[in-house]
């Protein structure tokens, strides 16, 4: 679970908020006006989320292709939303 801190914050104590990322393994949702801007996570974590990201951009993929009927137009549509959310993750 990410703690969420405000970009002041972030900025007034950033040398310490690293350390705690790189030896305590914490992770960050850094927020400006009450919204979520940027994280600040382990590296590991990063290329970890990446790589869920681009399976998840197959799958998604994958399923759009065996669907076919009219019935299936909402999923596709919420598939195809899904997928533009996991891309922004990349």
């Amino acid at each position: 679970m990410s703690e969420h801190i405000t970009a002041m914050y972030a900025r007034k104590n950033f040398g310490r908020l690293l350390d705690k990322t790189a030896l305590l393994k914490e992770s960050y949702v850094i927020e400006r006006a009450g919204r979520p801007m940027a994280a600040l996570t382990p590296i590991g974590e990063t290329a970890v989320n990446a790589d869920i990201a681009e399976e998840v951009a197959a799958a998604l993929e994958n399923l759009i292709k065996k669907m076919k009927g009219d019935k299936s137009k909402k999923l596709e549509k919420a598939i195809r939303e899904a997928r533009k959310a996991v891309s922004r993750i990349r």
